[in-house]
């Protein structure tokens, strides 16, 4: 009974952590909201008022950081809920499927901006040029790098994929708030052309963070393996009583990982004995991978010749 009751506290404490880090993740994101909404809304306003395109674009950038801020809160939510009925295995995939829609909406932030550079291109319009524009820019660089790097931080720490995809939105914005400084730059040195070449630049650092997001979404989505089988192998060979060990395969997210593999006992082993080995076997793993949240252990019986053959 010993693994039965070590596995049941293992599962219990790495549900306490899950709900802690929840938590946690909830705050990060409304704090990194209302920077998003400020800085957003201060670049928008300022850049319709001085016809820049490249401190609209920027100002739309960050108003999507916005906007995945609060699907990051929607995912996470949702993710934290228990399982039911209609899904026996829990609802953490719905934290993937938030920075899913994250790089869906940098996608859009795309399609936006091109969209206005390339009207720009056919109306060239000389943007007012005031020392505001750099502070305001300036301000909204430092704001983002510290709190891309923050959520970058805490995202590692909690293993949160969308603080992670989120911190990468947010740093995005690093880049495209110091290509609008060179297109105002550019601008005051009286070349209107830079300001929507600007716009493009930023369309594309966009499109990049965009990609990556959707690169690390679909590994989970996708069942990627999460930990070497090799790794897992040797660890339960280590373990008195198994003769065997194979097929192991691992999925799920960094923080929220499932395995299940084959183990070998002896055919003489009485059934209860195997079971309690089999406990053991999980909990081994359990207290090895602290992201794992569950193990499926299925018994074979080890017959040598068989295998030969």
């Amino acid at each position: 009974m010993k693994w039965v009751t070590e596995r049941t506290d293992l599962r219990r404490m790495t549900s306490e952590r899950l709900d802690s880090n929840v938590t946690k993740v909830k705050k990060i994101l409304l704090v990194v909201l209302v920077f998003n909404l400020l800085t957003a809304t201060l670049k928008a306003l300022w850049g319709y008022r001085t016809h820049s395109i490249s401190m609209q674009a920027d100002g739309f950038h960050s108003f999507l950081d916005a906007a995945s801020n609060v699907v990051g809160l929607i995912g996470v939510w949702v993710a934290s809920h228990p399982p039911d009925e209609t899904h026996p295995y829990g609802h953490r995939k719905f934290e993937t499927f938030g920075s899913f829609c994250i790089s869906v909406f940098l996608f859009f932030g795309c399609f936006e901006i091109l969209k206005n550079s390339y009207d720009r291109f056919q109306n060239a319009v000389l943007p007012e040029i005031t020392p505001a524009s750099f502070i305001i820019m300036l301000c909204t660089v430092v704001v983002n790098l510290f709190l891309s790097r923050w959520e970058k931080q805490k995202g590692t720490l909690l293993k949160s994929e969308v603080l992670i995809a989120d911190s990468f939105h947010t740093k995005s914005d690093v880049f495209a708030s110091l290509s609008v400084i060179a297109s105002l730059a550019g601008s005051w040195a009286g070349y209107p052309i830079i300001d929507p070449l600007i716009g493009v630049i930023i369309a594309v650092i966009i499109g990049k963070v965009g990609a990556h997001i959707l690169m690390e979404s679909s590994k989970v989505l996708t069942d990627y393996s999460r930990i070497d089988p090799k790794e897992i192998h040797v660890l339960v060979m280590k373990i008195n009583g198994v003769e065997e060990c194979h097929a192991v395969r691992t999925r799920g997210s960094m923080s929220h990982i499932y395995v299940d593999l084959h183990i070998h006992v002896a055919p003489q082993m009485p059934m209860e004995k195997a079971h309690i080995l089999a406990h053991e076997v999980e909990a081994e793993i359990m207290k090895k991978f602290s992201d794992v949240l569950e193990v499926v252990v299925h018994l074979e019986p080890h017959i040598p010749q068989l295998e030969n053959d």
